[in-house]
């Protein structure tokens, strides 16, 4: 059985909770699209460096964990993508 289920839609829910939080939150949002509007779209390294700046502890739902154990998961690419869409 395949540990890494997809969640809703999302390549697994701590990929979900990233783009739930930036996609809902309208400070997270726009500090995302003014940022690819001022440096162009994102990647995956890209778009990592520029949501640990700006919760550097995790998401809200996350921040009990630790920041190297809230991130480990989050599938970088699929959110980069995500974020080219705002």
């Amino acid at each position: 059985m395949n540990k890494d289920k997809r969640y809703n839609g999302w390549a697994n829910y701590e990929t979900w909770n990233v783009a739930l939080w930036f996609g809902n939150n309208e400070r997270l949002y726009n500090c995302a699209r003014d940022y690819r509007r001022d440096n162009g779209k994102f990647k995956a390294g890209t778009v990592k460096d520029f949501v640990i700046d700006l919760l550097p502890d995790g998401t809200p739902d996350f921040q009990d964990m630790g920041k190297a154990a809230c991130y480990k998961k989050v599938r970088w690419g699929e959110i980069a993508d995500a974020f080219n869409e705002f």
